[in-house]
């Protein structure tokens, strides 16, 4: 065996002394209890809430199994007892090692089983020489990550690889099947979730764990409804071999929060170096298409259509017309947060951040890694965990106006700038000069939008309504400004450009974000002129 995890120190920390350490994972773990680690040294940004999520799933099951109510501090002798209650059938820890024989299990790999081993050489004939080319994310023009470009890589960067590859993949060609939270093979792995304002990575583990086990009783009734195991839940489908011709594994075998493990890979060392050899399969691992992704997962957030179904994050991300749809819904859909988005009790009256993240994916690629933070006021998190029709209804009216201002107003004031510069005697509505600045608008509005939304609780409805339509015109004055100043012209055509442009502007914001005109005051009868 290689690099066994649990004795082996191959995780690199960055610590708060900033002192830089390389731990075993029960070290990891007493490290994340203590709150003594800032970040790992090699995970990279798309890997983050997959690595998260490993690290909590298996404390949450760990605990159990050894019927454990809490954490245990950061005591590491107790997190390695934790770890090997998941695996007692393996004395020498090989779940927890990266390489083992192709017949035991390894680290998020399946072994092989005995009648397959002859042809494991035939099988696993794919190499793969780096660990950011066996991870998840296709990176041909892809926000700016390079592919194979890590040769000489560290035993963590293929941990991460790992991680990140068999939790988060979906479908990408005949025989590389994707996870099961997640709706479709196309679809993507999302998380959802609160922390505490300007948490720490411990300060985030430890919330989630403990809600998870606080909470227990309801992941495990939701479950139910889904056909999970009840009694002998297989919790890491690594520990269970993996033939090309296997059926998939029924959820009436697993465990509610059992670690996906989507692809057939087996790891080698090679001359002192670490490769992957990959290996199809006939079927998906785990029996859940009919649920949509909709499996309980505690941080995926489902819609609420005919059939449910997981979110599947598209290439617009988490831009705030998108993330207020999914905290608030909207006229056409609604969604039920999943757990650790909702504030437990002691969360409501502290400020805390509402983080979402994911990567989008389409057929055979990915459309980027996308990620938003909201700061969530003490005022507004109640509301989360409750009624939000009424919050609702002005989040769904501002992204209405702000779609206006975008489109009714900056839109057609930038085509008559850059028509007019360009010496065109005639408009062309489908320019696509306009798209960067309409762009710009679109992120500007997203720095501003939660926490104007949040602000304007302790405001009336009117003045509320004046103040964004404020900011919204200000945004757009501003990108149209420096449009007009980044676009080369003549000087009197830039003139002329920016004046049309500037008024039209003008008038359409006063027309269609009706807040900026001037109240009407009325009159008394006896104060009118005789």
């Amino acid at each position: 065996m290689v690099h066994n995890l649990i004795e082996e120190p191959i995780i690199r920390v960055e610590q708060e002394s900033g002192a830089q350490e390389t731990m075993t994972l029960p070290q990891v773990y007493g490290a994340l209890i203590a709150d003594q680690i800032v970040h790992y040294t090699a995970l990279r940004p798309h890997q983050v809430f997959a690595w998260h999520a490993f690290l909590v799933q298996v404390a949450a099951m760990g605990l159990e199994a050894l019927e454990w109510n809490e954490p245990p501090g950061d005591d590491e002798i107790a997190w390695t007892e934790i770890l090997r209650a998941l695996t007692p059938d393996w004395s020498n820890d090989e779940p927890w090692s990266l390489v083992t024989p192709p017949d035991h299990p390894a680290l998020l790999q399946a072994p092989v089983s005995k009648a397959d081993l002859p042809q494991y050489k035939k099988e696993f004939k794919n190499e793969i020489s780096t660990p950011d080319a066996l991870d998840m994310l296709v990176t041909a023009k892809n926000h700016d990550l390079k592919g194979s470009r890590m040769t000489h890589s560290h035993p963590d960067d293929w941990l991460f690889a790992l991680v990140s590859l068999q939790t988060q993949e979906g479908v990408m060609g005949s025989g590389k099947y994707g996870i099961a939270r997640m709706n479709g093979g196309y679809g993507s792995r999302s998380y959802l979730a609160l922390r505490p304002a300007e948490a720490s990575v411990g300060a985030a583990f430890w919330r989630d764990l403990t809600i998870i086990l606080e909470k227990r009783d309801i992941l495990w009734d939701t479950a139910q409804t889904h056909g999970f195991a009840t009694q002998q839940a297989i919790p890491l489908l690594w520990t269970e071999s993996w033939s090309r011709g296997d059926q998939p594994l029924p959820l009436s075998r697993l465990h509610p929060l059992f670690v996906e493990m989507c692809r057939r890979i087996r790891l080698e060392s090679r001359d002192g170096r670490l490769l992957a050899q990959t290996a199809g399969s006939k079927h998906a691992r785990v029996a859940a298409s009919h649920l949509n992704g909709n499996l309980g997962d505690p941080w995926t957030l489902v819609e609420l259509s005919d059939p449910p179904k997981s979110l599947s994050i598209t290439s617009e991300g988490f831009s705030y017309r998108r993330l207020s749809e999914l905290i608030f819904g909207s006229d056409k859909r609604s969604y039920r947060l999943p757990l650790l988005a909702e504030p437990s009790e002691q969360e409501r009256t502290s400020s805390a951040q509402l983080v979402a993240t994911g990567i989008a994916r389409g057929q055979g690629k990915t459309e980027g890694f996308h990620s938003q933070v909201v700061d969530i006021p003490p005022k507004a998190i109640s509301l989360l965990a409750g009624a939000r029709q009424g919050i609702a209804q002005r989040a769904q009216e501002r992204v209405r106006r702000a779609g206006e201002a975008q489109g009714k107003c900056l839109r057609s004031s930038l085509i008559v700038l850059f028509q007019i510069q360009n010496g065109r005697n005639h408009l062309n509505f489908n320019d696509d000069l306009t798209k960067p600045w309409l762009d710009r608008f679109d992120h500007r509005v997203d720095q501003h939008f939660f926490a104007e939304l949040w602000h304007s609780l302790e405001m009336d409805e009117e003045d509320a309504s004046h103040e964004w339509d404020k900011t919204l015109a200000d945004i757009a004055r501003k990108t149209l400004a420096e449009a007009s100043e980044a676009a080369p012209s003549l000087d009197e055509r830039r003139i002329m450009a920016q004046a049309r442009a500037s008024n039209m502007l003008e008038g359409a914001l006063y027309k269609h974000l009706s807040n900026l005109r001037p109240k009407k005051v009325a009159v008394e009868a006896n104060d009118q002129p005789q």
